[in-house]
């Protein structure tokens, strides 16, 4: 039988945690490894400070969740609510974030290397200055998010749509990436450029 004081502890160890409400709770600069959470209300819980490594969040709820300045080190963020959610300057390795839906995610610069982001759509969110190594997004569609200072061309992207999102000026963030017709009409329309495909 699950008790919050089985995650009091600054080290968590191999534990599944399902169904539970965990809302606010404080997981900062603890250490989490084997840990999975299924269907898990984990809304407006902090994860700042803290090293994940080997952990699951599967169904749950993350919303407003805080991983700002966090180590994580092969997750899994799948079928998961990322609304508010932040990783502010974390270091994030091999991890997969996979078909879930994010609104005002916050991923500002932070560190991917060696991740996977796919079968997803991201809205309202903010991917400035993120160091990419390595990185895989497959079939995402990314919708009024802001991609300011991060290099395109050091992800590895396939099916990727770019819809009324930001860049700078001069569109540095795209050189050396190839994109699809709809991102390119929606980039051009952002810089008031009339696009006519029937002439």
């Amino acid at each position: 039988m699950f008790s919050k004081q089985d995650i009091q502890d600054d080290e968590i160890e191999d534990i599944t945690i399902e169904g539970e409400d965990l809302r606010s709770f404080d997981f900062s600069r603890k250490r989490l490894s084997g840990v999975c959470f299924i269907n898990t209300d984990l809304s407006f819980s902090n994860f700042s400070y803290a090293t994940l490594k080997d952990v699951r969040f599967i169904n749950s709820n993350l919303t407003s969740a805080s991983f700002d300045s966090s180590f994580i080190s092969s997750l899994e963020f799948t079928s998961s609510l990322l609304k508010g959610s932040s990783f502010f300057s974390s270091d994030i390795r091999k991890t997969t974030f996979s078909s879930f839906s994010a609104l005002y995610l916050v991923m500002t610069n932070s560190s991917l290397k060696e991740c996977v982001i796919k079968d997803c759509k991201i809205d309202n969110s903010d991917f400035t200055s993120i160091k990419s190594n390595k990185t895989k997004i497959t079939d995402v569609t990314f919708t009024s998010v802001s991609f300011t200072k991060t290099e395109l061309k050091t992800f590895n992207l396939k099916n990727v749509s770019f819809i009324s999102s930001s860049f700078s000026e001069d569109l540095r963030e795209l050189r050396g990436v190839k994109i699809n017709l709809e991102s390119a009409i929606s980039i051009l329309k952002s810089k008031g450029v009339e696009v006519d495909l029937i002439s």
